[in-house]
This record gives C-alpha cells, structure tokens and sequence, in this order.
C-alpha cells in the first residue's frame, strides 16, 4: 500500500454534573479564593465500550479524590489531571491559551525527560481544564484540553491496520483481557506485549511500560516481538490522541528505534482491538528530535459543543434542587465573610444552633430574619397570639393574608421562614407563658402545668432563648428556667426611641449566695445579672388598665430591626468567644482602659457586653453592665433552689401570692434595713411600655 500518514483521533472529555456540584462544595470549604492553583484530579475511560461514554473521558464527583484506587476509577483506565479556576470571568476569558497550556502543559514534558511517565504511564495521560465557576448561578465555564507536543517525526502506516481478532484466537484475546484487568490501574492506559508467535501465536505476555522499554534498550532480550499498548477510547479507524504522547516517550527514551525501525502498536479496545505498523520519517539526528520535542509548542485543545474552538458552559441551575441551590446560597455569604475577613470564624458552631424565640412579634420577626442570615436553621417560635392588620406592616414576617384569616402568629412565622427557605427546621408553638400576677384560677390548673412542662421540655432541647415577649412578667419564667437549666438568654426590648439588649449572666448550681465583688471593672459571666437584677419588687401583673397606646408597642419603625440585629449579633459573639457565655463584660465607661483589659473582654468579633442601651433621639449607644443580684426574684440561688425542689408547684404560687418571690428571695428582710443607701440599686421611673426595659443599674 502507499504510505498514508497517521492521523489522530481527538478525545473529548464526559463531565457529570455532581463533578461541578462537589467542586462547587471544595471551593467554599477548602480552595475559598485560591486562584489558578493547580489542583489535582482524576479521569478516566470505560472498559466497558457499549457505553455511551465509550469514547469520552469521564470526570465525577470522586475526580477529587487524592488516591486512584479510592475512586470509582478502579476498574477503569484512570488518567490523571490538573483542575485549574479562575475567580473571575474577566481573567478566565482573557487567559491565553496557547500560553496556557505550554506553561500547565510543561508538567508531561517533565514526566517523559525525568522518567516518572515510564513509571507512572498516566502521567502521559495529561488532561487540563480551565473553569470558571460562577457559584451564585450555578453556571460553570469550562475548557478541557489533552497537551501533546506539536512538533513530532511525521509517522506513517506500514500496512492496513489489522483486526487483533485476525491475529489471535479468541482463547488468547481472552488471556490478554484477563492479563490486561490485572494491571495495577495507573498502568492500564499505556503498557507492553512480548508477542512470540514463532514459537506460538498464543505466546502472549502482557509487560508494563516500562519492562517493554527496557527490553527494546537491551542489547538481547527473550525472543520474540515487543509491541507496545495503549488504552484506545477511540472507535475509528485511526488511532487515538494518547498515542502521540506514547510515541514521543518511546523516541525520547530509545530514539534508534523509534526512529530507525517499524513500531508494532496495539490499539487495545477490547474485542475491537487493532494492530498498527508504523514508522517514522525524518531527516535530522536523534538528538534534534529529541529537542524539537523538548521545545515544541503544545497543543491540544478539545473543540467545545458547538464544533468551535472555545469553552463549554456546564448550567446547573435547572438541574441542582432547588432547595439545596438555597442552602449554598446562604453558606456562600457566609464563607465569603470567612474568607476574606474573619479566616477563624466557626460557622459549623453557629450554623447547628438550637434557637427558642419566646414571642414572634416586631422583635421576634426581626430576630429570626438575622439569625437565618448567619445560616442558624434550626428555629422555634412560642407565641399564643394571632396577627391583626396593624402587625403586617411592622413585623416582617406577616402578610395581608395572614391578618385577614386572624392566623396564629407562631405558624404563620413558621411557614414564611420555610417559604424563604424549605430547609430550615423550624417550628411554631402556640403557648401561654404563665406570669407573676396573673392569678391562675382552678380552671386553668391543668393548662398552666403543661404550658409550665413545654416550656420546660423547649428550654432543655434548645442551645440559646431570645426573650421577645411584650410585657415585663412574661419574661420571668423563662429566665428563671435559663437559669436553671444553664441556657444563653438574650434579651431585647423596646421604647419609643430607646433599646435595651442584653445577655444574662450564668447560673450553675454553684452560684454564691454572696453578693459579687462590684469593683471588678470587666466582671464575667457568672457576676453578671438577669432582666431582674435591677428590680426591688418581683414583676406583676402590667397589662391592668391600660390605654390604648399603652396597650400596643409604640416604637419607632426602625428600633426593632436595630435592637433585633444587636440581640443576634451578641449571641454570635458569644458563640466566638473562647469563654462563650463566662466571657468578661465590656463596658466603656469613659475611664479609659488598657489594651491588655480590653483584650481580655474581646472574642473573635470584637468586645461582648452584658448591656447595649440605645436611643435614637441623641444617636447615642452605650455598654453598661448590671452584676448579678444576690436577691433578685428570678435568678437568685433561693429562687432556682425551689424551683428545683418544687417545680411546678412554685411557679404557681408564684402567679397567685403577692410578694411571694419578694419574700423567697430575701428582698422583704433587704428592704427593712433601715439604711437603704447602701442598696446597689434602685428604681428609674421611666413607663414600663409594652417590649421595654425600664430599670438601670446606678
């Protein structure tokens, strides 16, 4: 026949989705904004060829895998790779890829001079792709490419390519398929054959690569034919792109006869497999070759779908769940904050938060959109309360409908969270909390003991409780069962113009009867007081005769997102402390203080304070910090003391005797001493509004 010159087949590359879905998940966790970094992946062909992959190099999810034999590649002919991302899409499409993939293709020039691809055959099987993920869409530019050196002797076919079935029996295709799946993986895609058909047509013994090189280079070796092999994902008549690198391995390593002599070469495809005779035609010296391969450009970039030459777009908007699509979304903001500001922050410590909100009304609403914002996802609202027209337009949220149907506001809360995003846990549960001064009559006996037994199973099963209630009493309860069961407490409450959050310090079952030592400028948790630290008379009943305005919250519309923002913020600063809730109390009292005082009250975002007070009529905010009261009607140790003892029992006499709590705590005997000035505190007589704390501390 007149010699035709060999022709190479190109491959293409088979990208699954759940390839771009795990890369989009080690971007946020662990590449974050590495740029151009190199990073490792494997690839690999089918065996099985009625696949309609056959022909296609597969990537997966286990293409990020740092060990072949872990993948599911095993099995398969694995070829290795580098994934290399760009951040923007203005760098990714100003990247020039002839440059491109001689620098990144450097990496097969190195392996064919240094040796490693005669040890690591896959190495040969270099493949790139350059991406660009586009997270908040879901859409993921790509562009694969297989280097292979330009500049190579033309080779030319000695003979029509043979069916290996016309060469051998199918008893020995048999052995060589037996032989070949015994090959360590990394050896699959390019080995060698010692084929002594004088002695016997089924004289067949299957070599790795470089055994094959060996032979050739040696001055004798076992008689008989060495053909060199390689995995073929090609279907057509000529040979496959791998068989480029092979050849230009095989003239760098032994150039006499790669470059002197016909190379036998098994186009292995299973059944379908083929024998080659080709041969090299060149006029120059070995040791130019040699060079010429050294220094040629690369090419081998993959045509995208289109037939042009240019990248592919991988859109997994359509196809990625919805649901799961909002979950990175919320994970994507937060780790971008990880990133580039705070590279410490441990999200996993706030995003698995168990969060109570006692009351779902202006600040309740307020409080859960921050908290879903820091991606918290396990939410509960108590709430007895319906929503009325004058809700929707300050608590976030209701809607019109909401109001209209008089829906309760814990399941309408419930169901807009699951709307923004289903995946959250959140639960609604409608409650009376029972409160000092409402007296508990007989018909109600059975009620209140349940709502006390919620309560109480909540508080347990939750990690952090917001206090959002809308009067002073019904704050008691809760607190007092914070208290007892050691929970974080955050409390926020609201005037017209004026704020109050706080944290409530902790009470272990250690906790001194003895007052704190007041002089301790940063005290820390266990010092620190409760909502009724300040207070000389236990909380009653101030829902009785009121007006109309002092019925309903009267705030300014903007108070409560404030207010609501520092309450979720105090709680995330809490969880970055490494004390949590003992961490010292900041208060910047105007005195001064050291940076080595500050430190110590500092967590990884910044100063925790026991109290931030507001107002919006000077723009003034301002740390405070009110110590733990010995006597308080809520947290004291003789208080939680019986609560212990009597449960439920105690919470009851607590709704129906006046001063009961006052005289359990001590504060009756505190009061008739007759020098009230040495008291630490005392009463401001500001109105007691609906969400608003009116005590400070002097």
């Amino acid at each position: 026949m007149a010699e035709e010159m060999v022709k190479f087949t190109k491959l293409r590359t088979a990208i699954d989705p759940n390839f771009w879905a795990k890369f989009a998940e080690l971007k946020l966790d662990k590449y974050k904004l590495e740029e151009k970094t190199e990073i490792s992946v494997w690839a690999s062909y089918s065996l099985d060829r009625s696949t309609k992959t056959k022909s296609l190099l597969g990537l997966d999810c286990t293409s990020f895998n740092e060990n072949v034999e872990t993948t599911s590649h095993h099995g398969a002919v694995p070829c290795s790779g580098y994934l290399i991302n760009t951040n923007t899409f203005e760098t990714f499409r100003q990247i020039q890829p002839e440059k491109f993939i001689e620098k990144i293709g450097q990496h097969l020039l190195n392996s064919i001079k240094d040796g490693t691809a005669l040890k690591d055959p896959s190495k040969l099987t270099l493949f790139l792709i350059l991406s660009y993920a586009d997270l908040k869409k879901y859409r993921f530019h790509y562009w694969a490419a297989y280097p292979t050196p330009f500049n190579i002797p033309e080779m030319f076919h000695q003979s029509l390519p043979q069916p290996l079935t016309s060469k051998l029996s199918e008893s020995s295709l048999e052995k060589l398929k037996h032989d070949f799946d015994l090959l360590e993986a990394k050896s699959r895609c390019f080995f060698s054959v010692l084929w002594n058909a004088s002695n016997s047509p089924e004289d067949l013994t299957i070599m790795s690569l470089s055994e094959g090189v060996d032979l050739i280079k040696s001055s004798s070796h076992p008689p008989g034919k060495i053909i060199f092999c390689f995995f073929d994902p090609c279907d057509s008549p000529e040979p496959g792109w791998p068989l480029r690198n092979l050849l230009c391995l095989l003239i760098f390593t032994c150039p006499t006869y790669s470059l002197s002599q016909t190379i036998p070469i098994i186009s292995y495809r299973g059944k379908d497999s083929l024998l080659y005779e080709i041969k090299a035609k060149t006029t120059v010296t070995e040791d130019k070759v040699k060079t010429d391969i050294m220094t040629s450009k690369l090419v081998g970039w993959e045509a995208n779908m289109s037939g042009k030459m240019g990248p592919n777009i991988a859109d997994l908007s359509q196809s990625m769940d919805p649901t799961r699509m909002a979950e990175r979304a919320v994970d994507l903001n937060l780790k971008l904050m990880k990133w580039r500001l705070v590279p410490d922050l441990n999200l996993e410590k706030i995003s698995h938060l168990k969060c109570l909100l006692l009351g779902a009304g202006t600040l309740g609403c307020s409080v859960a959109r921050v908290l879903i914002g820091w991606g918290i996802k396990t939410i509960t609202f108590v709430d007895n309360s319906t929503v009325s027209h004058s809700n929707t337009v300050r608590q976030s949220l209701y809607t019109h409908e909401d109001a209209v149907k008089r829906r309760l506001k814990a399941e309408a809360a419930k169901d807009a969270l699951l709307r923004i995003s289903p995946s959250f846990n959140v639960q609604g549960i409608v409650l009376h909390i029972p409160m000092p001064g409402h007296v508990v009559g007989q018909s109600m006996l059975e009620s209140t003991k349940s709502a006390v037994t919620s309560l109480e199973t909540l508080v347990e099963k939750h990690d952090v409780v917001f206090l959002l209630l809308d009067s002073r009493e019904a704050r008691w309860l809760p607190t007092v069962l914070c208290a007892a069961y050691d929970k974080v407490a955050i409390n926020a409450a609201l005037g017209f113009d004026s704020y109050t959050v706080q944290r409530h310090g902790t009470r272990t079952s250690g906790t001194s009867v003895s007052s704190p030592d007041l002089s301790v400028r940063y005290p820390q948790g266990s010092d620190l007081g409760c909502y009724f630290c300040n207070d000389v008379t236990q909380p009653g009943n101030s829902q009785i005769d009121r007006t109309l305005d002092q019925q309903c919250t009267v705030s300014r519309p903007g108070l409560s997102s404030i207010a609501a923002g520092l309450a979720v913020e105090l709680m995330v600063g809490i969880t970055q402390h490494n004390k949590g809730l003992e961490a010292s109390a900041f208060v910047d009292d105007g005195k001064g203080y050291s940076r080595s005082e500050r430190e110590g009250c500092e967590g990884l975002l910044g100063a925790v304070p026991h109290t931030i007070r507001g107002s919006l009529w000077s723009h003034e905010m301002r740390l405070t910090i009110t110590h733990r009261f010995p006597s308080c009607t809520a947290c004291s140790v003789p208080i939680l003391n019986e609560y212990r003892e009597r449960g439920a029992e105690f919470i009851l006499d607590a709704c129906n005797q006046p001063n009961y709590l006052e005289r359990l705590a001590g504060l009756e005997d505190l009061l008739k001493n007759p020098n009230l000035d040495e008291l630490c505190y005392a009463i401001d007589t500001s109105s007691d509004e609906d969400d608003e704390i009116t005590l400070s501390k002097v």
